[in-house]
């Protein structure tokens, strides 16, 4: 125990005493440092011996602090003045860069060093320098330090150091102790350079006087001049360019002061550069010329100075840019035209192609490409895509722009003019909603304006809607009727190009998929053709070459393959525009294969209504023609020649040609079944056929073989001999009728043939024998249709288009209607769609002129006879169109009252019902349900009346309900299907009383007036003797049916109605209307004493006559405020009647 506490008990007084020391040694640092220790108080051992944290003795922080009085009193004690710190710092240099002049002088005195450095190779005269201590300079310089001295790291000297800094009067005293005056650092820069690159005057004009060099190069080859140039000291430059350097000196980048200059935008020092000759035309390493770093600092001064000492204006950069491309790109107006002052030539390209018109075409500045089209900039100039000028304008919607471009007419061509991609400006400006070309050259496309206003495009959409709705009952006649010769017939083109518009081919949805059966048949035809190939070359014997031909075989299935995975990567997966197109080419005409296969094997499926309400609809249609020729026999041919033709361009010559060899009439229910020969299905046959030609190629080459290496003749193989042969035959037993078949019926009798033959022996078949045998075809193309139409999926309609309205025959015309009657229209459920455009009156006429010996004795008319062949009476309302379209204009109303509008509905809903519950109980119609056309042809044919209808006149009024409907919802106009059903049947059934009660209702003002109100009003002056009464069928039913439609209720037929329904009614004749127009007004004449009747006057002032109840719904309550005016009304009238 006591040796081990021994030790312990000594260790403590030696860490009291260490704590003790250096607690003393901070206070003997932190007392000097504050001036709070004198000399007295420290011995010369603590002087130099005792070191703070940075290895400082009190000696050197007494020097460092300036301590004068310590200094003094210690400094002869010192056994040597160089004593350090840990960076290497003696007392002279801390006295010299604290600026100690009179310590410096103590040190220097007692024998210090002058030129004692740091650990960076600074001299006390160069911390005196950097620290700006004149006194301290003097003083070492007095005392020889070396003037001229070096630091380690950076080369730099005390005249380079003042010179950074600006100390003129350091450097005076420098350079009269001998300074070198083109010193430089380790990166070549002179006094000079810094000075000048700090902007320091008096400092370089004191180096120019000690006999600077004026064009040394510095740090990235740069001289005094051109840091004075980039610094924009002006006053700098004027310096140095009064002592003449050389102004065209080049940095490393190649830029010399003038373009430092130009580059900046310093127009003062550009002036003095140019004025001392610098080279103006001077381009930089990347291809800058000093005009194109000018125009982008965007000082026109310095451009215009540049150019009057003739710089180059066509100049390029790197990128082929000149100056005036630059200038446009930056949108500098006054920059350009300064520019186009000197005459550039406005044609040189970039690289992308664009001239200076394309330029500030792209950057749409209209004012610039206006200035650059008077200079004369070629506005036919085009990019790399081919675009001009045009192109850009009118693709960027700029009408001013279009417009200064195209203010030489010459420069119109150039509308026409296609890119790369065959774009026009006109088709670029025409397939924008608003085009601006017809707003600069007025309405060029006035036909399409004019088909707009006439309402061809209406009509023809919805015309082209109804032809394409899939649940449409076939076949269908359709009369466009307007007046002979009034050029109409332009709605039958516009209809064809509406239905195009609207039609999907069964071929639209068609698109490449990865199909292991079509691997397999792949596989199947190379196997059978590799077999062929190995059979030929057995002959040789050569088993090089069999083996050569089997390898070529498989390698061809094998790029088959790879060529088809390729492109179904290429389309499906990556969507490559030049794939997609290949594999939608390949998937088409795949398609077409596997629908000749189909019908080649199967019977059509039976298709459901279902399956119909999701078929695509397309149309294939007939070669135009007018009714002049139409009578023809040729012309006839022509018409279903042509349909076959479109058939076979719509599904492939081969299914078309194949199911008229065939024809076959079955239908194989809900699913295809195999067509049978003797009662074996095809498709089995086929596959006996490949398999007996690959086995009989098999024995026959292994015939060859055998024969090839036998010696003794070929007695053992004739058996393979025997066996090839008996395939074969079996094989060809089996071609003998698909070969008669194709050839036969897919190259020699085709229908085409087969009809233009019938039409040539025409004088011998008679018209009823050619008819009989025109209408086997329509039947074979009816039932090919639809069977097609089952295997795609798809549905086809048939479209026959006759125009009679420019040129017609009456003598053929019942010839011509009874045949296109018979051929079309005469059996249910055909495919086809008939359009004639006729004027009826002119086609009643010569009906009644040719039927005349036929209809005597009866009551049927040539109005009857054409409202038998005509399923669909579309009459054109022009005028009436345009007064509709004038009315919608004049309806619109603004967002806000349409809101205030919508916040009123619900509280003026709520007051009306409340109103009229609070009223008299009248026995009221059953308010009606929202019903469509197909819903309404149902309520119809319930009714009594409508339920002992022909069934064709039924089909014509729903028909025309449709057509009626459509073209409402077109013009935006609100209808009930109820209210529009009546009205629609009204017309067809009596057209003369309707045109009489129509001519009466539009002269009266009160909308509400029910019509068969109107109607008793004036029924007693209609002349019933009047020829044309004789149009209308079954008159004693048109009162009741009248009453009927305008009963009080919501359907109520009123006079607003027939304002509202005239203009779209497609079975109201606008002919008969101006007929029954002038019979009225020479019976009576026009009255205005009744057409402004007020409600209290109504009864007395109408002259109402008819049923007495009529006397009591004179005022009906659809306007509310009415409500208890009527009660009180009728309740006067019947006080009236009882006195």
């Amino acid at each position: 125990m006591r040796e081990t506490s021994v030790p312990a008990t000594l260790a403590v007084p030696s860490f009291v005493s260490g704590a003790a020391e250096e607690s003393r040694t901070l206070e003997l640092f932190d007392g000097l440092e504050h001036g709070e220790i004198s000399p007295a108080m420290c011995s010369v051992n603590d002087v130099t011996k005792l070191r703070n944290n940075n290895g400082e003795s009190m000696f050197l922080v007494a020097a460092r602090i300036g301590n004068t009085e310590f200094l003094h009193h210690f400094v002869s004690s010192l056994e040597h003045l160089e004593d350090t710190d840990c960076d290497g710092w003696t007392a002279l240099l801390n006295a010299a860069h604290e600026g100690h002049d009179e310590i410096v002088q103590i040190l220097i005195d007692m024998g210090a060093v002058v030129d004692y450095p740091d650990m960076m190779g600074w001299s006390p005269l160069m911390w005196a320098v950097y620290k700006n201590h004149l006194a301290c300079v003097e003083l070492l310089l007095n005392h020889h330090a070396h003037v001229n001295v070096i630091d380690e790291e950076d080369g730099l000297t005390p005249l380079i150091i003042a010179s950074a800094r600006g100390y003129a009067d350091i450097i005076e005293k420098l350079l009269l102790f001998g300074a070198q005056v083109n010193a430089c650092d380790k990166f070549g820069s002179t006094a000079l350079i810094w000075a000048a690159r700090k902007g320091h005057k008096r400092v370089v004009e004191l180096l120019l006087n000690a006999g600077a060099e004026l064009d040394a190069v510095g740090m990235h080859s740069s001289t005094a001049l051109m840091l004075a140039t980039r610094g924009n000291y002006a006053d700098v430059v004027e310096l140095l360019l009064t002592r003449e350097p050389n102004v065209n000196v080049t940095d490393q980048n190649g830029l010399s002061a003038l373009g430092i200059a130009a580059r900046e935008g310093y127009a003062e020092i550009a002036e003095m550069l140019i004025q001392s000759g610098a080279y103006v035309n001077v381009a930089d390493r990347y291809g800058n010329s000093v005009l194109s770093s000018a125009v982008r600092s965007g000082n026109s001064n310095i451009v215009r100075m540049l150019l009057d000492k003739h710089a180059d204006v066509n100049a390029r950069d790197s990128e082929n840019r000149t100056a005036l491309h630059l200038a446009i790109d930056k949108s500098y107006m006054d920059m350009v035209l300064v520019l186009l002052e000197k005459k550039p030539n406005l044609e040189l390209k970039n690289k992308d192609g664009d001239t200076a018109l394309l330029r500030a075409v792209k950057n749409r500045n209209s004012a610039l490409c206006q200035l650059l089209v008077n200079a004369g900039s070629k506005i036919s100039a085009t990019d790399v895509a081919g675009d001009n000028a045009l192109h850009l304008a009118i693709r960027a919607r700029s009408k001013r722009m279009t417009q200064s471009l195209l203010t030489n007419p010459s420069d119109s061509r150039l509308l026409y003019r296609p890119n790369k991609l065959g774009q026009t400006p006109y088709s670029i400006d025409q397939s924008n909603a608003q085009p601006i070309i017809p707003l600069l050259f007025g309405p060029i496309d006035s036909e399409t304006h004019m088909d707009a206003m006439l309402g061809y495009d209406i009509y023809s959409n919805v015309l082209a809607d109804i032809a394409c709705e899939p649940n449409l009952s076939l076949p269908l006649t359709i009369g466009l009727y307007a007046k002979w010769g009034s050029g109409k017939s332009l709605l039958l083109s516009k209809m064809k190009e509406s239905m195009n518009a609207f039609s999907r081919s069964w071929l639209d949805s068609v698109h490449l998929t990865w199909s292991w059966s079509l691997l397999f048949s792949l596989a199947l035809i190379t196997s059978l053709l590799t077999l062929i190939a190995v059979t030929a070359v057995s002959v040789t014997a050569n088993v090089h070459a069999l083996f050569f031909v089997i390898a070529f075989g498989g390698s061809v299935f094998v790029a088959l393959l790879v060529a088809y995975g390729l492109i179904y990567y290429g389309s499906e997966v990556k969507a490559w525009n030049s794939y997609v197109s290949m594999a939608r080419t390949i998937a088409k005409n795949l398609a077409h294969l596997k629908l000749f296969l189909s019908v080649l094997i199967l019977h059509a499926p039976q298709r459901t209504d279902n399956d119909h309400s999701t078929s695509p609809v397309s149309f294939l249609f007939a070669d135009y023609h007018r009714l002049s020729s139409i009578g023809g026999e040729q012309a006839l041919a022509k018409i279903v020649v042509t349909l076959f033709e479109a058939a076979e361009n719509h599904f492939g010559t081969l299914a078309v040609r194949i199911y008229c060899a065939l024809k076959s009439t079955k239908f194989g229910g809900n699913a295809s079944k195999l067509r049978r020969v003797c009662g074996i299905p095809v498709v089995l046959l086929a596959a006996v056929l490949v398999l007996s030609i690959m086995l009989a190629l098999v024995l026959l080459m292994k015939w060859l073989l055998d024969l090839n290496h036998l010696k003794h003749g070929f007695s053992s193989a004739e058996s393979y001999l025997i066996g090839s042969c008996v395939l074969f035959a079996i094989a060809f037993m089996l071609m003998v009728y698909p070969l008669y078949v194709f050839f036969g019926y897919g190259l020699a009798n085709i229908p085409k043939r087969r009809i233009n033959f019938a039409a040539q022996r025409i004088h011998k078949l008679r018209f009823e024998g050619f008819m009989q045998k025109l209408q086997q075809e329509v039947d074979l193309l009816s039932s090919m249709i639809r069977a097609l139409d089952a295997f795609t999926s798809s549905q086809t309609r048939l479209i026959v288009v006759v125009d009679g309205l420019d040129n017609c025959e009456q003598d053929r015309m019942v010839q011509t209607l009874d045949a296109l009657e018979l051929l079309f229209s005469a059996r249910p459920n055909r495919p086809f769609l008939v359009t004639i455009a006729v004027d009826p009156h002119i086609i009643i006429s010569a009906i009644n002129h040719s039927m005349h010996t036929a209809l005597t004795g009866t009551e049927l008319t040539g109005h009857d006879y054409l409202k038998t062949i005509i399923n669909m009476p579309f009459y054109l309302h022009n005028s009436a169109l345009r007064q509709l379209q004038t009315h919608l204009r004049e309806k619109r109303e603004s967002l806000a009252e349409w809101r205030e509008r919508f916040k009123r509905q619900d509280t003026f809903h709520g007051s009306y019902m409340s109103l009229r519950d609070g009223g008299e109980m009248r026995p009221q119609r059953k308010a009606a349900i929202m019903l469509g056309p197909r819903g309404l042809s149902q309520s119809l044919m319930t009714d009594d009346y409508f339920s002992n209808m022909n069934p064709r006149a039924m089909k014509r009024i729903v028909n025309a309900l449709t057509l009626t409907g459509r073209l409402m919802r077109a013009f935006e106009i609100e209808f009930s299907w109820v209210t529009l059903g009546y009205w629609v049947s009204l017309v067809e059934q009596w057209p003369c009383r309707m045109c009489w009660l129509i001519d009466r209702a539009l002269d009266l003002q009160q909308d509400q007036l029910p019509l068969a109100q109107v109607y008793n009003q004036f029924k007693q002056k209609i002349p019933m003797k009047d020829r044309l009464i004789e149009l209308d069928r079954n008159p004693e039913n048109f009162e009741s049916f009248l009453e009927q439609a305008s009963q009080v209720g919501p359907d109520q037929l009123t006079v607003g109605h027939v304002r509202r329904f005239v203009p779209c009614t497609s079975n109201l004749d606008p002919y008969l209307r101006k007929l029954i127009r002038e019979r009225r007004m020479s019976i009576e004449k026009p009255s205005s004493s009744t057409n402004n009747v007020e409600p209290a006057e109504a009864v007395t002032a109408m002259g109402i006559t008819g049923p007495p109840h009529y006397l009591f719904k004179v005022f009906h309550d659809f306007m509310v405020h009415h409500v208890v005016f009527n009660m009180i009304m009728e309740a006067s009238i019947i006080c009236n009647q009882i006195a």
